[in-house]
């Protein structure tokens, strides 16, 4: 059975979205399955403009200008460090074949899962990092 993922804009959508989630979930509790029901506002996913801002702008603006101990480092570094800084690991348990425990993964997140404001919110902690702490001026030729 598939699962249910609908975005509705009207009333009478959500409405009909509700009545096929409970129909989903009536089966699935009949089989013995635990069931999850989540309803939340919909975000919209970063956009395209605002990651070639980030890798086209910003990135590139640090990398020329901001050293670490003298050393440059390369956008894709200075993406890394920020990651890790600003947003983080996240955990999770995987069923592993053989094994009756779940392993447990760390992992980068990631800025391609970031909404748009949560992707604006990181934009703004890395421009202020790379202000303050790195001592970057960013150009004002990339307002235009």
């Amino acid at each position: 059975m598939a699962d249910l993922d609908v975005i509705a804009t009207t009333r009478e959508g959500a409405h009909e979205a509700a009545k096929e989630a409970y129909r989903i979930a009536q089966d699935l509790i009949e089989r013995g399955k635990r069931v999850r029901i989540v309803s939340k506002e919909d975000e919209d996913d970063r956009t395209l403009a605002a990651n070639r801002w980030y890798w086209g702008v910003v990135l590139r603006e640090i990398s020329e200008q901001a050293r670490i101990d003298g050393v440059r480092y390369t956008a894709e570094a200075w993406h890394e460090l920020f990651k890790r800084q600003f947003l983080g690991f996240e955990i999770k348990k995987v069923a592993v074949a053989g094994r009756k425990k779940p392993t447990i993964i760390r992992r980068l997140r990631s800025t391609t899962t970031l909404s748009i404001k949560k992707f604006s919110k990181y934009l703004e902690q890395v421009q202020s990092f790379a202000v303050t702490d790195l001592g970057v001026t960013f150009s004002s030729d990339w307002y235009e």
